[in-house]
């Protein structure tokens, strides 16, 4: 075992894996036994490649979506205006 392995190490590991489980933040510092979202935020949890890829895919997905929407109400009001 590394010498500095530390118990605490294993809760920032615990805390990361919750954060990629998409455990909300409110819930692991429940679960970590904080007192406030700041500490689990700021000191156990740690921002892995995949999370950060994750979050930009959901962005682009949701942007483009949000398009798609409003280009389909944007037609339909065209449609409904020539018909006038």
């Amino acid at each position: 075992m590394a010498d500095d392995l530390t118990p605490y190490c294993l809760r920032h590991t615990y805390a990361t894996d919750l954060q990629s489980a998409g455990v909300p933040l409110n819930v692991a510092k429940d679960l970590l036994c904080h007192q406030s979202i700041a500490m689990t935020s700021h000191i156990y949890t740690h921002l892995s490649d995949e999370a950060f890829t994750n979050a930009s895919l959901k962005v682009l997905s949701f942007a483009t979506e949000s398009r798609k929407k409003t280009q389909k109400k944007s037609s339909l009001s065209v449609d409904f205006c020539s018909r006038t």
